[in-house]
């Protein structure tokens, strides 16, 4: 069963928590997972909120944390203690093998992000050290963009090469490509924009329609 997973992408104290709140107030909201986006102005243009936030507030769901930062090492300890329940970092990243032993040393999940314009080939020598590939459908760093096409080909290419391996699309997700994603193998879809604009509920449950409809 495919899962929807709200993104909690924000660069403010204010905007991660009122992302928060609307999922403790949800009626929709079951899937019991969120997603961190962390964000360090370098790797994306654009800076989020710091893990000293979060530890104020932190989420009371299994949380993906999704580092789109340059050195994943910076920020790995931090979510360790946070007791996240998985961690991707970036396949472009030069030190995965490093970041890879030391997550899974604290029984945490991993998995990698892959960009638009990286081959899913970048990912093969990988495979057996993962839970999870998460596709990134636009530029990361950045809300409402277009999901690229090239995004269901390269999901169904590396579904191919590891069928056990769980799948995520993050960006650009709506209810225009959602039932075409999941029928190309999708094993969950990070939503932020289209989620949280407007009614969270009402939206969660449009897209639920189209995926079971």
């Amino acid at each position: 069963m495919v899962q929807i997973i709200p993104t909690l992408f924000s660069t403010t104290e204010e905007e991660y928590k009122a992302r928060l709140a609307k999922l403790k107030l949800s009626t929709s909201f079951t899937e019991g997972w969120v997603q961190l986006d962390l964000m360090d102005n370098k790797f994306v243009p654009k800076m989020g909120i710091s893990l000293e936030i979060v530890k104020r507030n932190p989420p009371p769901f299994n949380v993906e944390a999704q580092l789109m930062v340059i050195d994943p090492g910076e920020w790995i300890d931090g979510l360790i203690e946070l007791k996240v329940n998985r961690i991707i970092i970036p396949v472009e990243d030069q030190n995965i093998l490093e970041y890879i032993k030391k997550i899974r040393d604290n029984n945490i999940e991993v998995g990698l992000s892959i960009n638009p314009d990286t081959e899913a080939g970048n990912l093969d020598q990988y495979f057996s050290l993962l839970d999870a590939v998460l596709v990134m459908g636009v530029n990361p760093g950045l809300e409402k963009q277009q999901l690229g096409e090239d995004t269901y080909q390269k999901v169904k290419d590396i579904k191919q090469k590891m069928p056990n391996i769980k799948i995520g699309v993050d960006g650009g997700v709506n209810e225009t490509n959602i039932k075409q994603l999941v029928e190309v193998g999708v094993d969950y879809l990070a939503i932020g924009s289209y989620l949280f604009t407007g009614d969270f509920d009402e939206n969660l449950e449009t897209l639920w329609e189209i995926v079971n409809g």
